[in-house]
């Protein structure tokens, strides 16, 4: 049956507040709830919304109906990629919402992330929600809460980091300890301890969370670095996200950055399945900026993929967050996903057709960022201009995902002083020149 938008808006608000243990009184949020789902959900998605935004969107008599950015942030709180994705994948039962919150029936939701993003293991999980209320208290924090980490390695994956921390001073029914932003591996830790130890298989920029009930009390970022390009693989398949490290020395042929079909079955990889084949560079760049660099690179995908639809993205690592270009062959644009600073695109509700392309023949991508204003081009043409407001800090990590295999040729970094600060032309004299 066909369902308005306020009744997948009701759902929307009501799995949020049963999800965090809300206590909605008289149809609104109260202040410290509102404010603690603004940071949520500018986390969750890189859209900031307002504490107005949201006191309207909670207001018993709300019945205008959202910006489209608004809805999609709300739905990335609940592991969506858009609204539309979110109302795709409810059920929505025979009657009114109250209905069947009143049955006390439970919603499973079943969400695959899409294997070329950056961070994402690509896996897929089950979020169980509970339509009966069971109200956690906010921790109450008396005094300091000190949270660290120390790497056992210096460099390099898999990587174990050891925890310290002290909850000494934090009243709370439970502690957990969260790996990254992926809710799975939450794991509960003791409240009279002190250490808790994690291992980090993907290089990367990570944020550890310290966690009270289901309040985030504190961050830890975990800079987990590569001593130049790593290649890995990673099935898409929900229950093979572990990576492969190929084994390779360096991963070169013919002066370009390549992992054949030939190289993953020496790895043991098994090429019948569906994998994402990614090239990570994860290491300190010289004064260099989110809101102004610009990345220029050529790139190919391998003629002997089996997949249907090849591509590749482009991700520029930030302390806070990714930037990332995708762009895939001929017929295959609604799988596109690209993202500048808090602005996220994606192919199934935005015309992105003009990153469709041949894959099979050199793609020169670049991106030019300058006050946050972001100009993609590819072959020397500029086929996409975004303006984003949002500053992720530091450039710390480039990386290349292919649907498949594929190659680069060569990839340069400039900072926003025009400054070149990396680049590598894989096999030519000097080949490796970073960080001038």
């Amino acid at each position: 049956m066909n369902h308005s938008e306020r009744e997948y808006i009701t759902l929307c608000k009501q799995l949020i507040e049963e999800k965090f243990h809300f206590e909605n009184g008289g149809g609104s949020l109260r202040q410290r709830d509102l404010e603690w789902l603004a940071d949520s959900i500018e986390e969750s998605s890189g859209i900031k919304l307002s504490l107005s935004t949201l006191k309207r969107i909670w207001k018993k008599d709300y019945d205008q109906t959202p910006h489209p950015a608004t809805l999609d942030a709300l739905a990335s709180l609940l592991g969506y990629k858009n609204w539309q994705d979110f109302k795709l994948s409810q059920n929505l039962f025979e009657g009114s919402v109250a209905k069947q919150q009143k049955k006390g029936k439970r919603i499973f939701t079943l969400w695959t992330i899409l294997p070329v993003a950056i961070f994402a293991v690509a896996l897929s999980w089950l979020i169980a929600f509970r339509s009966g209320k069971q109200d956690k208290p906010k921790p109450v924090i008396k005094g300091p809460v000190s949270f660290t980490g120390n790497k056992t390695v210096s460099q390099g994956v898999p990587n174990t980091v050891i925890f310290n921390y002290d909850v000494s001073n934090v009243e709370a029914d439970s502690f957990f300890f969260q790996q990254t932003w992926n809710n799975m591996e939450k794991v509960k830790i003791d409240p009279k301890g002190h250490s808790h130890s994690n291992i980090y298989y993907y290089p990367g920029f990570h944020k550890a969370k310290l966690i009270a009930n289901d309040s985030i009390i504190k961050r830890f970022r975990v800079h987990v670095t590569t001593d130049g390009w790593l290649p890995l693989i990673r099935y898409t398949a929900a229950q093979d996200n572990m990576p492969v490290y190929i084994k390779k020395n360096k991963p070169l042929t013919d002066s370009v950055l390549h992992i054949s079909r030939d190289d993953l079955i020496a790895s043991d990889v098994n090429v019948d399945k569906n994998f994402v084949l990614s090239y990570y560079n994860v290491r300190e760049f010289e004064n260099t900026h989110s809101d102004n660099f610009s990345i220029d690179t050529r790139t190919i995908c391998d003629s002997s993929n089996t997949t249907p639809c090849p591509g590749f993205q482009v991700v520029v690592m930030c302390e806070e967050h990714i930037f990332y270009a995708s762009v895939v062959k001929k017929g295959c644009e609604r799988d596109l996903g690209i993202k500048m600073g808090e602005v996220t695109l994606n192919g199934m509700s935005t015309d992105l057709s003009v990153f469709g392309r041949d894959v099979y023949k050199w793609q020169h991508l670049q991106i030019q960022v300058e006050n946050k204003k972001a100009v993609i081009y590819l072959d020397g043409q500029n086929i996409y201009t975004i303006n984003f407001k949002k500053d992720f800090g530091k450039i710390v990590g480039i990386a290349y995902q292919f649907l498949g295999t594929g190659a680069v040729d060569y990839v340069r970094l400039t900072n926003g002083e025009n400054k070149l600060v990396y680049q590598d032309e894989f096999g030519s004299p000097g080949l490796e020149r970073q960080n001038h």
